[in-house]
């Protein structure tokens, strides 16, 4: 009789373990489908708002200002064409979207929306054009933003923002500002920053981009600043116009393919000055500066390569600086300085880790090194062409060598075309060690490579950009692709919830690489292979929303071709 109860007891303790398990699967099963429907309807209830100018400077209540506040994850706000222009705070805060979803405040397609400030003859403005605060994952694109006292300010504590192909002009102190918090991997792209520091009513400031704080009070990190155009900065006092500043402690940004000159009105600063003292490297390199105060300016904690520096006040500076305690890991290598009044200013008596290679440095009638410290043992100093004067330093043939004449080791140096000429001596003359991989043109370096910002690899002549004033393109390919959305047709319907196969054809003069698709300024797809086709999920949701699609195509130079915008409806 004990061993049948024993048994039936141990029956139904299986039992109820078994009916336990099976609940607790029934309520996984639940909220792993409430967790899907809700990320599906996020993605379905994602919208697409389109506003047009208006003036509410009497009420503060700006449309703009008003629909920003509200989007969510997968929204896109599309400004058409015209002036957006209110007196109060401008202010987009805690707009925070996704990795797959992404806020988008955008240009409409072809149109120039202008947000701006009411005038006044002294450009001294109470208030930031706009501010934008405690955000992430939100894209900003192709917006002008004329006046304020600072053009573009990001606050509190941001991350994952892409702001490119955007316009900060005629602020009465400085354009961008990301001085208030720490900012991680953020993107700022192809955008023109010009005519800073105009506030006549007093001492000004006028940076192109102020990044991080003083006294490393907040950071900006794993940041990259490509391709933008900044020039004619001013400034009164002391705070400067530098083109670009990263601040100290700000650490892990990479400075490129930045197009810089005139930082010298008014005041005279850096084109480009990073302080270093953070917890990685920041890289500089590829940008091009003419008519600097000092053209960049290292400190510690800096890799500086292949920029090409013309007519400064000194062009690359490495000395102490009061916020940074310990002047360490620097690589000035393959750099081209041309025509400055000191090429090359260093100050190393007390550096730890620092390398200074193959660096073209000509500054004819002037001096071309002006140093200290080069003999230490945390040192290293090899192939580093001269044509100028040299103190604290000697042409030994080793660390610096006679680079002889610039009219001889360049194509034009006064039409700023500073291409090795076959017979330069500067052609395969490179510690290949300390040369990176690729040089000013982002084309290969190969062993032997070249001293200075460009490789020949035997060309005759300069395959890629040439300097002038504008943005720095790749390759002398300079005809973009062309592109036409052949399917979905304008103005068609697309069912909700279906898939739809976007088609795209593109043709260029040299060879398309791959083809993007957008959905109201949304990366949906990339193809590299023709035909070019997206497959695009349409959403749930209410009918007649409205979608834009776009597609771009790039070419082997770096060209974009924009295909004419398709508009569909949802039924």
């Amino acid at each position: 009789m004990e061993a049948l109860i024993e048994e039936t007891f141990d029956l139904r303790l299986a039992n109820q373990i078994l009916q336990k398990k099976a609940q607790m699967k029934t309520i996984k099963f639940f909220v792993s489908l409430v967790a899907l429907l809700l990320l599906y309807a996020s993605a379905a209830d994602a919208v697409v708002r389109e506003i047009f100018p208006a003036n509410d400077d009497a009420s503060c209540n700006e449309e703009f200002e008003n629909i920003a506040a509200t989007l969510q994850p997968g929204d896109t706000l599309i400004l058409h064409g015209g002036v957006y222009s209110q007196s109060c705070r401008r202010l987009v805060t805690g707009r925070n979207g996704t990795a797959t979803q992404p806020i988008v405040i955008m240009a409409a397609p072809g149109e120039s929306p202008i947000l701006t400030r009411p005038g006044n003859a002294s450009h001294s403005y109470p208030e930031n054009n706009i501010e934008i605060e405690n955000s992430s994952y939100l894209i900003i694109r192709g917006l002008h933003f004329q006046g304020g006292d600072i053009g573009v300010r990001f606050m509190g504590t941001n991350h994952h923002i892409t702001f490119e192909e955007n316009e900060i002009y005629e602020t009465g102190a400085n354009a961008l500002a990301l001085n208030s918090g720490n900012s991680d991997f953020m993107t700022i792209r192809k955008n023109h920053i010009h005519h800073t520091g105009l506030d006549t009513s007093g001492s000004t400031v006028g940076e192109g981009m102020y990044l991080g704080c003083n006294d490393n009070a907040c950071r900006v990190s794993n940041t990259l600043i490509e391709g933008n155009y900044i020039h004619h900065l001013r400034a009164t006092n002391s705070g400067g116009n530098d083109g670009i500043e990263v601040k100290v402690g700000s650490y892990g940004n990479v400075v490129r393919d930045n197009v810089i000159h005139d930082t010298t009105l008014g005041t005279q600063y850096p084109c480009i000055f990073v302080y270093g003292g953070g917890a990685a490297v920041n890289t500089v390199e590829g940008n091009a500066m003419w008519n600097c105060g000092e053209a960049i300016y290292a400190v510690a904690d800096a890799i500086v390569r292949n920029n090409i520096i013309i007519g400064s006040g000194s062009g690359i500076s490495s000395y102490p600086h009061a916020q940074v305690a310990q002047m360490k890991k620097l690589m000035i290598i393959n750099n081209t300085i041309y025509g400055s009044g000191e090429c090359l200013f260093l100050r190393w008596s007390g550096v730890a880790d620092a390398v200074l290679a193959n660096n073209a440095v000509y500054c004819p009638g002037t001096t071309a090194v002006d140093a200290s410290g080069l003999t230490s043992t945390q040192v290293i100093a090899l192939s580093n062409y001269v044509e100028g004067g040299i103190s604290g330093a000697s042409l030994d043939g080793v660390s610096f060598v006679n680079g002889g004449s610039a009219n001889t080791a360049f194509a034009s140096p006064v039409n700023s075309n500073f291409w090795p000429v076959a017979g330069s001596v500067l052609r395969d003359r490179a510690n290949f060690t300390y040369s990176p991989a690729v040089d000013f043109n982002n084309g290969p370096r190969t062993n032997p490579t070249d001293v200075g910002a460009y490789d020949a690899n035997g060309q005759l002549t300069n395959p890629g950009w040439q300097i002038q004033e504008g943005f720095k393109t790749a390759g002398g390919d300079i005809m973009a692709p062309t592109i036409a959305v052949t399917a979905p047709a304008d103005g068609s319907a697309v069912a909700r919830k279906s898939t739809v196969t976007i088609a795209a054809t593109a043709n260029d003069n040299v060879g398309v690489t791959y083809v993007e698709f957008y959905v109201n300024g949304t990366l949906k797809c990339t193809d590299n292979t023709q035909l070019y086709t997206c497959a695009w999920k349409i959403p749930a949701g209410a009918r007649n929303k409205i979608y834009h699609i776009d597609a771009k195509a790039y070419d082997t130079a770096g060209n974009i071709g924009n295909a004419t915008t398709v508009t569909v409806t949802s039924r």
